[in-house]
């Protein structure tokens, strides 16, 4: 039972994932450790493959600060590196500073959480800086008495401004996402699912679709 359910999400996306432009998988994985009342430290580190760059394409670095405000609310910030590579090759690197604010509460038998994430970006390829949201939000739904949950979450990328080095101001994508997650112990999470990412056309670029297989693994001490 609990494999169908982990591989009921790919049945889905297989007709999606044999149309698309790019075929993914992204591998996640994060900690969260508290360090002080209501105050904890968060770690990620994300690695994407691609068919259409040979592989590696891009890894994510990221570190935080974590304070719970009471009723399910939070706000952070923290700092993430990222790497982009073309076929072995670094094709450019970028370092990013955020703040966010979240929620989580209980809708009937859904699980709610939200984000709203602003990141101040600068890239090697350029000399100025580039300022983004990201809002974020997810349902998810018990199976049953389980450990088992279904989730679906949506993430948008919204510039806000033009740069050198190829950011423009305006909607560039979304990222919408099916799957399972599995809380395998109270230190423990894991999920898994299917990502499809769509970057709209604009500014004289075309739009393109990438399909994703993504697994996550979460540690929170």
């Amino acid at each position: 039972m609990r494999s169908i359910l982990i591989a009921l999400p790919l049945l889905i996306a297989a007709p999606a994932w044999a149309q698309g432009d790019d075929s993914e998988l992204w591998l996640t994985a994060t900690g969260e450790v508290a360090v002080a009342d209501k105050t904890s430290i968060e770690l990620e580190s994300i690695n994407r493959f691609s068919d259409d760059s040979g592989g590696l394409y891009e890894i994510e670095l990221a570190a935080g600060v974590k304070r719970s405000l009471g009723d399910g609310w939070y706000i952070g910030g923290g700092y993430v590196r990222v790497v982009n590579y073309s076929r072995g090759t670094v094709t450019r690197t970028e370092d990013r500073l955020r703040v966010q604010g979240g929620f989580s509460t209980d809708a009937g038998p859904f699980k709610l959480s939200g984000r709203l994430r602003l990141e101040r970006r600068a890239a090697s390829t350029g000399d100025e800086i580039g300022y983004r949201l990201r809002p974020n939000i997810k349902a998810a739904l018990p199976l049953g008495k389980s450990d088992f949950r279904l989730f679906a979450a949506h993430e948008s990328f919204l510039p806000l401004d033009d740069t050198d080095w190829g950011e423009n101001a305006g909607h560039d994508r979304m990222r919408n996402s099916i799957g399972v997650s599995w809380k395998a112990s109270k230190a423990i999470s894991v999920e898994g699912g299917y990502l499809h990412q769509y970057r709209l056309p604009r500014n004289g670029r075309t739009s393109a679709t990438d399909h994703a297989l993504t697994f996550t693994l979460g540690v929170s001490l």
